[in-house]
């Protein structure tokens, strides 16, 4: 099995309050708002490491940031993104805690994987391969869902920490084996 990667984290605030999101969409340099689904303000923000976050703001005060691989730069994002609401908006509250809400990793099990005979061997997968490529998996314990990929690259969400990702992915490299998906 290959290291664990953290390809995107997401973290979420709240700025205590109900946003203008046409006042921020408009007084935010590079903000954009976009009304389609449930109405936000979308910011994209320098993260560090060459890498661009995206800032998403909702009008119930709820704030998301993606595009990011740990707590700490999502902390510091969002501190950016605060400072950016504040300078429009006074009584937006800058103490409440930043947390993560999910992790995306990647590995890869160093195979070719058989996506039908797996969808066959595991009840309850998902795969369409005329609709997408991999093959979605959703395990109780842990609780974590997976992507895999004829490749052998896999995809792990729904977890909250790293040391959860690569629980979860040790925990169904052990399914697997046992059940002889893999050698």
């Amino acid at each position: 099995m290959g290291p664990l990667k953290i390809e995107n984290v997401i973290a979420v605030s709240h700025l205590g309050k109900e946003l203008e999101l046409v006042k921020l969409a408009t007084e935010i340099p590079n903000a954009k708002y976009s009304s389609s689904g449930n109405p936000s303000v979308i910011v994209e923000i320098d993260s560090g490491n060459k890498r661009k976050a995206a800032g998403v703001m909702f009008a119930n005060g709820k704030v998301v940031v993606t595009g990011i691989i740990s707590l700490n730069e999502g902390k510091l994002v969002m501190a950016k993104l605060k400072n950016l609401v504040k300078a429009i908006d006074k009584k937006v509250n800058m103490k409440r805690a930043t947390k993560i809400e999910n992790i995306v990793a990647r590995f890869t099990l160093d195979q070719i994987l058989d996506l039908s005979a797996i969808a066959l061997a595991i009840p309850g997968c998902e795969y369409d391969p005329t609709r997408f490529q991999g093959l979605v998996l959703r395990m109780e314990k842990p609780s974590a869902s997976f992507i895999l990929f004829e490749s052998g690259v896999s995809i792990v969400t729904d977890v909250l920490s790293e040391a959860k990702a690569k629980k979860a992915f040790n925990e169904l490299k052990k399914f697997m084996l046992k059940a002889k998906i893999i050698s």
